[in-house]
């Protein structure tokens, strides 16, 4: 298993008790990757706001025998031109409160797309003028998607919209048939969304090997012959033979480590937690920032999820995170601001803050996106043993609840093809796809 965030975690509670000859390679010198907390003055933070949010009963037994987690009720809105409105978005009260000049030239363009047939769809930007018309998209679609990946609308995937927006046109968004509109989802009672992680390492610590990087990926000649991986770890070099490798890294690091040459790139992201003075800033868990001019994506505020406070934890003061992706354009500063502007907070009541850089946050989807993972796709074929898990490796926004899933099923496939240690009667084990080779 390569890497060990919450996918390699999760792949190795599958595969611990089916084989013996398992493990796990992490470059860092901890576990868990962007699905960690820590404690900061007195309150459990994770890294950037998560969601855990799945209609699979079964699945979620699972991850509740894990841990012990509430079920909350979600609270979130957005700033959008200086006004707050609900999340999910609603046609309806954009209309109401952005009477009359916003509410019009939505609705008229909005119109406009009923009468205009065979709209070009070949990148975001069309695809939304083509569901929703020029003024929902000049108002919202395009400032805050442009913050998020850092190029221009037109320059965004059209298949990424697609499957993220989940419409057709407004009737959707009032419908909100979609995991996009969760009323509730599961938070752990204790530990923050890092206790998974920490219980996954936990069960299968004799699994893992930290400060170990792979650099580099040997294929095989034959579905018979091993994939022989080269590790970097504390005392050196050293190279090791695999049946199978599950990788949870970025699709375009091994893809280059095996010959092939990606333009696949990932967004960084900078968070910035804040110590508040104020015992809450409202009941919200999410706030986001539609707006191009605001610099913060969206906040987490950590109190609001239900982990009791720790020894040096004050009840008259609050933590939040704010995610910036406009790294090149971050100041403290600007991020006050931002806040301020809301009606969030007032300057003086910022006592603290800590930043934390991710390198690769977000898969950003250009317009190459598709044939990119054309191209991916058409070259793993020719390599069935390896299994791709997690957001980095299959190049796709995933929530913890996806990636346990995913986890689960590749774990599955591997107990079809390489029967449980108590199946095989003390007798040797001989993979079946080499014995046919």
């Amino acid at each position: 298993i390569l890497g060990g965030g919450v996918a390699g975690l999760s792949a190795a509670h599958f595969l611990k008790d089916q084989h013996e000859e398992v493990e796990l390679f992490e470059a860092a010198n901890f576990t868990g990757g962007l699905a960690r907390s820590f404690e900061w003055h007195g309150v459990m933070c994770d890294l950037a706001p998560h969601r855990l949010f799945t209609e699979d009963e079964e699945l979620l037994k699972e991850m509740l025998a894990l841990v012990p987690m509430n079920e909350m009720r979600r609270y979130s809105q957005i700033f959008i031109r200086n006004k707050w409105i609900g999340d999910p978005v609603n046609a309806a009260e954009i209309m109401m409160k952005f009477f009359p000049v916003q509410a019009i030239k939505i609705a008229l363009t909005f119109l406009r797309t009923k009468f205009q047939k065979n709209m070009p769809e070949d990148n975001f930007e069309e695809l939304v003028i083509s569901k929703f018309g020029t003024g929902l998209n000049e108002f919202f679609f395009k400032p805050y998607s442009e913050k998020l990946f850092g190029i221009p609308a037109n320059e965004i995937s059209a298949a990424w919209g697609r499957r993220k927006i989940r419409v057709a046109g407004v009737k959707d968004m009032i419908k909100r048939h979609s995991r996009l509109y969760f009323k509730t989802f599961h938070y752990p009672k204790q530990g923050g969304y890092g206790a998974i992680c920490e219980k996954l390492h936990e069960e299968s610590a004799h699994l893992i090997n930290l400060e170990t990087k792979l650099v580099a990926v040997e294929s095989p000649s034959s579905e018979s012959e091993p994939y022989r991986c080269t590790f970097e770890g504390p005392e050196g070099n050293y190279t090791k033979e695999f049946d199978v490798l599950i990788n949870t890294l970025p699709i375009s690091m091994i893809s280059k480590m095996m010959g092939l040459e990606l333009t696949l790139g990932f967004r960084p992201a900078r968070l910035v937690y804040l110590l508040i003075d104020r015992p809450k800033l409202s009941q919200n868990h999410w706030f986001y920032f539609a707006d191009y001019d605001k610099i913060i994506n969206r906040i987490a505020e950590f109190k609001n999820f239900g982990c009791e406070l720790g020894a040096e934890g004050d009840a008259s003061k609050t933590v939040i995170c704010c995610e910036v992706t406009e790294v090149n354009r971050y100041s403290l500063e600007a991020v006050v601001d931002c806040l301020v502007d809301a009606g969030m907070i007032k300057k003086e009541e910022v006592l603290d803050h800590k930043l934390i850089d991710i390198d690769l946050a977000y898969p950003i989807y250009d317009t190459t996106y598709e044939d990119q993972m054309a191209k991916v796709e058409g070259f793993f074929a020719n390599h069935p043993r390896i299994h791709h898990v997690g957001r980095h490796a299959q190049f796709a926004h995933r929530d913890i609840d996806e990636i346990f899933e995913e986890a689960k099923r590749v774990g599955g496939v591997l107990a079809e093809k390489y029967p449980a240690k108590s199946e095989m009667a003390g007798e040797p084990y001989t993979d079946p796809t080499s014995a046919m080779v």
